[in-house]
């Protein structure tokens, strides 16, 4: 069994009225599939491709992603619910169909399981189209007419029913293609990253609007982003989050002055067999990329680095078309956006798929901070979103703290943190600087220690305070020790907390 080509180019799609809704209509060369080699061929939109894609954009599709299958749930023409699946590890579809099915579940090969690579390039590029025209996934059928008529999402939408067509005509003869049973699975949490979105949580009806949720959209499809804000509140970790969420594997790297061209491109080391080129971070983050793998580079503390390595930076995050890439490298790859990285004294050039590596970078805000020098506007603009980045909500941050001690000393613990915040210097008080979440959970790891060796909680807190949020927050004198009136001021607020009866109240 196979695609019904005859079918796909009869079919009569009305969604998207701006380029017509059946018959021969010609896709200019610009927007030519590389896929295809007959280069002087005519490409004529595949109707059945584009009902597909309407499918998907209004939000008629289901998806759920398992490591061995990923199973979708469509309408078929009578209107009824439809599973189907693709096996990606013995390249087995089931319930495909012939005409509009196996174009969903290519969209969603491309999307959920790293296959595709035009495709998923090109829809990417469909969805944050559709995102700049102020359009919410899913759209109604009122949006889609509309933006079919707008120039940019008329020329990326023929783009991917181009690449659409020709991966299918490529990539289906080599499946199985079978008819069985399937059942669905328990919940459909993929459903929204087909649209760009985070995978749903469970009892979510919709898209995460929230900050996070948007940059994780952004992370599905590749995204340069600054995380900006105070030490210690969760930069580093909301990073993580949304590279894990998006299937990513994660390659690090921790700004620091004096930090070498070794330790962050790479370098060529001498061995028995020769000398031999060693990946720093920043070239393995690349090779991931290149070789296909989804890759998330996490730069932690970027104003730790010093400006020479920022200026690298700034070269890596320029991204060429397909056509700059093959001109300068003489490589021929999909139509997309590229980054590149010259390996020095090895002779090579990495190229990685925009689409593929997201570069996240976390900075600290202030003064305060030992920092190189201030953020290059010639950096700074080469990030396509800044989220500035405050404290975690009690919500989210209380479980973890409750986690680390009883809930008692918790809740004392996070009240004397978020009070620390308005008794700063900056604000005509005494302290150096606020708790952060990595003091507390200190904090709260040594009162454990100290209620395990037989102390009260309440001396244990006592105790805890001078040797874990003290040294952190008090301006130390000229003898090292922390500020006395500035400890007595966290005494004072700690003692406070007692009063208030945080310690023993009911959960």
């Amino acid at each position: 069994m196979t695609i019904n080509k005859r079918g796909v180019f009869t079919f009569k799609c009305t969604k998207f009225p701006g380029i017509g809704t059946g018959g021969s209509v010609t896709i200019p060369p610009h927007l030519h599939s590389q896929i295809d080699r007959g280069a002087n061929k005519m490409h004529v939109i595949p109707w059945a491709a584009a009902e597909a894609v309407a499918q998907v954009l209004l939000g008629r599709v289901e998806a759920e992603r398992t490591p061995k299958a990923l199973t979708l749930q469509t309408i078929d023409k009578e209107g009824q619910p439809v599973l189907m699946a693709s096996h990606p590890a013995q390249a087995t579809w089931v319930n495909v169909g012939q005409t509009v099915r196996p174009y969903i579940l290519l969209i969603a090969e491309a999307q959920l399981a790293a296959k595709h690579t035009e495709l998923a390039e090109r829809w990417g590029a469909l969805l944050h189209t559709i995102d700049r025209h102020a359009v919410t996934l899913p759209a109604t059928e009122d949006q889609l007419a509309t933006l079919s008529h707008t120039a940019e999402f008329k020329d990326d939408l023929q783009r991917v029913l181009d690449t659409l067509y020709y991966t299918g005509k490529l990539y289906a003869d080599t499946c199985s293609w079978i008819t069985g049973p399937l059942t669905a699975p328990a919940a459909w949490t993929h459903s929204p990253v087909l649209l760009g979105q985070s995978p749903r949580q469970p009892g979510e009806p919709g898209a995460d609007l929230s900050e996070e949720g948007r940059l994780t959209r952004r992370a599905a499809y590749g995204i340069r982003a600054l995380l900006v804000g105070p030490t210690g509140c969760g930069k580093t970790e909301l990073g993580k989050r949304v590279a894990l969420s998006t299937g990513s594997t994660i390659v690090s790297l921790k700004g620091r002055p004096g930090l070498e061209d070794r330790d962050m491109i790479g370098f060529i080391s001498p061995t028995l067999q020769g000398a031999r080129w060693v990946d720093g971070p920043l070239a393995r983050a690349m090779r991931l990329a290149q070789q296909g793998t989804r890759t998330t580079l996490l730069i932690d503390e970027l104003l730790r680095l010093d400006a020479y390595h920022r200026n690298a930076l700034i070269g890596l995050l320029d991204d060429v078309s397909a056509t700059e890439l093959k001109a300068t490298l003489g490589v021929d790859v999909p139509d997309g956006r590229y980054y590149t990285l010259d390996l020095p004294g090895a002779g090579e050039v990495l190229y990685a798929p925009t689409r593929l590596l997201s570069v996240l970078c976390t900075t600290n805000a202030g003064s305060s901070y030992t920092q190189s020098g201030e953020l290059d506007p010639a950096l700074l603009r080469r990030f396509q979103r800044v989220m500035f980045v405050s404290y975690p909500a009690e919500a989210v941050i209380m479980p973890v703290y409750a986690k680390a001690a009883t809930p008692g000393t918790a809740r004392v613990a996070y009240a004397l943190e978020v009070a620390t915040r308005s008794m700063t210097v900056d604000q005509g008080q005494l302290l150096a600087r606020p708790m952060n979440t990595g003091v507390t959970l200190n904090f709260l790891a040594e009162v454990q220690d100290l209620v395990q060796a037989g102390l009260s909680e309440t001396h244990a807190l006592r105790d805890a305070l001078l040797v874990t949020v003290a040294p952190f927050c008090c301006e130390l004198t000229d003898e090292g020790l922390p500020d006395p009136a500035a400890v007595n001021a966290l005494k004072a607020r700690l003692e406070e907390q007692f009063r208030k009866g945080l310690l023993h109240k009911a959960a």
